[in-house]
């Protein structure tokens, strides 16, 4: 139930709408917080989304798309480019208003992404850090922050609400113990991210709205559209199939309810427990690419060892590629504008209730690759790296085995030459020394030069890459004998890792 101030004896209230909670980035660079109605109504005052935190980018921009789904309607992609220059804002105050009373923080029926009925369900009240990955909380211990929860700080209400937006978003499953065993993870945890932005907010939120038939948005309800789950709902859920874009970036993973201020505006405790169980489906993320695997197509996810450039083949050019660079691809080649599109890459990976890393990186690529022209040659490049990268790993390999052995009779064993080589970064070094060269090759394909040129100067990068990952690698063993005899039996392999690249 909502507390009230002492002070006037009236129900606590955080209107989402008028409230400036949304960090925003204005055209001359400066950053400020905004309302739903600053935004939505007015897209083309802002730059973009003004936070550096993975979570709370993508899970903001999510939100905003939820609302122009639902605000807007369905439409072809003819529809979706004409927002570029034609922004409803009526549609969208319209709508807005119509649910106001959903996008308040502390209604007392309908708070805003929250289950009013933990109230009664007899749960414990926990710190609010539990909803940030950056803060220490229970046992999520973090040697860069002292977070206690005997003593929590309190945030303010803007605070709260992009916390509790990002985490629906981005919580790792695991055990939470409060009104069953576990819950699941966020609908965007784990994914490989991919959107297309603009020079204006409008034209972000343009790009990235993607096609949607009119059957598909009847059944497309936002949260804040239908009831809040009961008690018993949470207890024992039925699996849901997320049924698009607005249901999908507004699903209750979790459970929440913010305990309103006693006085003023701090909120420092919340009611936390397992939210909705979502199905498989075979639809994925409109911002994930759909990659194949042994057991068929599963959504793209991020990779601890593995860079996000090395995955461009299956982000852009393609029917398996991200609907929203598709999307924005095809809107961008249409108008015959040439100019490269920013690309925001990244999201969190957890393993099950812990948290492994989280990545935000911009790419700016050229439209007609992401609307497949030219990604043929992206691909083949990406596909001799990935060749010689594992040509050079064995031979790698080889020289470790063969100086750990030092001219015994016993081969070492196969962990123990994987543990020596992990330890030098020498393959780290082969794809970071790539990059940087991939991405030219990249503008130098949206640019329209010769492709057998193109391809002809990466095989030299190739080369130039395959020495210089050998040369680090001998270093690492020294200057002695032992190394360089071990270093001279295994070099002979090298070339023919050159040979294949050549070829």
């Amino acid at each position: 139930m909502a507390t009230t101030d002492p002070k006037n004896q009236t129900p606590m209230s955080f209107s989402l709408l008028t409230e400036s909670w949304i960090p925003l980035i204005a055209h001359d660079g400066t950053q400020t917080n905004g309302s739903l109605h600053d935004v939505l109504l007015f897209p083309d005052r802002w730059r973009g989304v003004g936070t550096t935190k993975p979570t709370e980018v993508f899970a903001l921009y999510r939100l905003l798309l939820a609302i122009c789904h639902r605000a807007i309607g369905p439409g072809n992609l003819s529809q979706r480019a004409a927002l570029l220059k034609h922004w409803p804002s009526q549609e969208l105050e319209t709508y807005l208003d119509h649910w106001s009373e959903r996008f308040d923080l502390f209604h007392p029926l309908y708070p805003f992404l929250q289950v009013t009925s933990l109230a009664e369900a007899g749960l414990n009240l926990i710190p609010w850090t539990r909803l940030t990955p950056e803060r220490a909380s229970g046992n999520n211990r973090l040697l860069w922050d002292r977070s206690l929860d005997l003593q929590p700080e309190s945030i303010t209400p803007a605070q709260a609400t992009v916390a509790l937006v990002a985490h629906l978003q981005f919580t790792a499953g695991g055990l939470v113990r409060a009104l069953r065993n576990s819950g699941c993870q966020g609908l965007a945890c784990g994914l490989l991210l991919v959107m297309p932005t603009g020079d204006t907010l409008q034209e972000t939120l343009g790009l990235s709205l993607v096609p949607q038939s009119a059957e598909d948005y009847e059944r497309d309800w936002a949260s804040w559209e239908k009831s809040p789950p009961s008690i018993e709902d949470l207890k024992k859920p039925r699996k849901i199939v997320p049924a698009g874009p607005a249901n999908r970036y507004t699903w209750l993973s979790r459970a929440l309810l913010f305990q309103q201020p006693e006085s003023g505006t701090a909120i420092t405790y919340l009611r936390y427990a397992e939210g909705l169980v979502h199905e498989e489906t075979p639809l994925p993320d409109p911002m994930a690419a759909m990659v194949d695997g042994k057991k068929g197509p599963f959504q793209l996810k991020l990779d601890e060892s593995r860079a996000m450039w090395r995955d461009f083949h299956a982000l852009t050019g393609n029917q398996k590629s991200p609907k929203t660079i598709h999307n924005a691809g095809e809107i961008r080649e249409n108008d015959e504008d040439c100019d490269p599109i920013p690309l925001l890459a990244g999201g969190l990976l957890p393993d099950q209730a812990k948290l492994v890393l989280w990545r935000l990186e911009e790419w700016r690529v050229p439209p007609d690759l992401l609307a497949a022209q030219g990604e043929d040659i992206a691909e083949e490049a990406l596909e001799l790296a990935e060749s010689a990268g594992g040509k050079l790993k064995k031979v790698l390999g080889a020289l470790f085995a063969d100086w750990l052995q030092n001219g015994g009779e016993r081969k070492p064993a196969g962990a123990d030459v994987s543990k020596l080589l992990n330890s030098t970064q020498v393959m780290a070094h082969y794809w970071a020394a790539l990059e940087a060269d991939f991405w030219k090759l990249v503008d130098c394909l949206g640019q329209g030069q010769d492709h057998h040129q193109v391809l002809d100067d990466w095989r030299k990068t190739l080369q130039r890459v395959v020495w210089s990952t050998w040369d680090r690698a001998k270093s690492s063993l020294g200057t002695d004998g032992r190394a360089l005899a071990a270093a001279g039996r295994s070099g002979k392999k090298l070339g023919k890792v050159l040979k294949a690249v050549a070829e």
